[in-house]
């Protein structure tokens, strides 16, 4: 009988969800909106789409609006002329809000995500009712030398199949582009951002208001001082370090990520 309420809440779902674009700033963004209740907008990670959350956007449908969209240059959404940066894509999150008509809504964000979010929280508090960070860090200081000159110096050829760090990105780059055309040149514009931003100071995070929760994984790249530092900056944050996960643990540890983000948000 589980199985069946399973199955039945997934058709459900599946048949109540809107998919759509919005044009702003040159770029078309497609998104999807399901579920009923306060908005609740899902960030994805970089290079990769909104169907990274989709074991967390299926369980907080039950309770909220969720608007997910693929970020900009990433997944079914467009390119742009311009450099990426997560000052252009928290601009497309506000504007998102606006066409929608949605004044006050919460954040989720993961990895690239979660700077996103950060940026709307810093700069637009008034917006924001709650926040939720998974594996995010708020200035990219926190990256070792060592990492940056790793990426600044990668270079993906299709020879290498799922091979270093950008194999977790080939899969969804395939499923929405149907080659891999483009893909390194994309992913080169992605590093640029990430070896220079974010660039936030603990001053900053002081400014966020909304109710906070960071979750991150006991094994994130990041050393994990770096996330204390963040929420002890921040007024009115919660922590959650979750033993034996990773940068992923929101496909790894799935139902225990959705039970604590859902008790979060209910209490919110």
């Amino acid at each position: 009988m589980k199985y069946i309420i399973v199955i039945l809440s997934l058709i459900f779902l599946s048949n109540t969800l809107k998919a759509d674009t919005f044009n702003h700033n040159g770029v078309t963004l497609d998104y999807t909106v399901s579920g009923s209740g306060p908005a609740l907008f899902m960030l994805h990670g970089g290079m990769v789409s909104r169907d990274d959350l989709s074991l967390q956007i299926t369980v907080l449908s039950a309770t909220h609006k969720i608007i997910a969209l693929d970020s900009r240059e990433q997944g079914r959404s467009s390119q742009s002329t311009e450099q990426i940066s997560y000052e252009l894509m928290a601009s497309d999150v506000l504007a998102l809000a606006n066409h929608l008509g949605i004044q006050e809504f919460s954040l989720f964000g993961q990895s690239d995500g979660g700077i996103t979010a950060l940026h709307i929280a810093i700069n637009h508090p008034e917006r924001v009712k709650s926040l939720i960070l998974l594996g995010t860090l708020y200035n990219h200081s926190a990256v070792s030398e060592e990492a940056k000159n790793y990426l600044r110096n990668y270079q993906w050829q299709p020879n290498m199949a799922d091979e270093g760090f950008a194999g977790i990105f080939t899969e969804d780059w395939l499923k929405h582009h149907g080659s891999m055309d483009g893909f390194n040149d994309q992913l080169q514009e992605m590093i640029t951002m990430w070896v220079s931003s974010p660039n936030f100071t603990d001053e900053d995070l002081h400014r966020i208001t909304a109710k906070t929760l960071i979750i991150n994984g006991d094994h994130e790249d990041v050393d994990l001082a770096h996330t204390l530092t963040m929420y002890e900056a921040i007024k009115n944050a919660q922590l959650f370090i979750v033993p034996g996960a990773t940068h992923f643990l929101h496909q790894e540890k799935s139902e225990l990520l959705n039970n604590v983000i859902s008790r979060f948000l209910a209490e919110a």
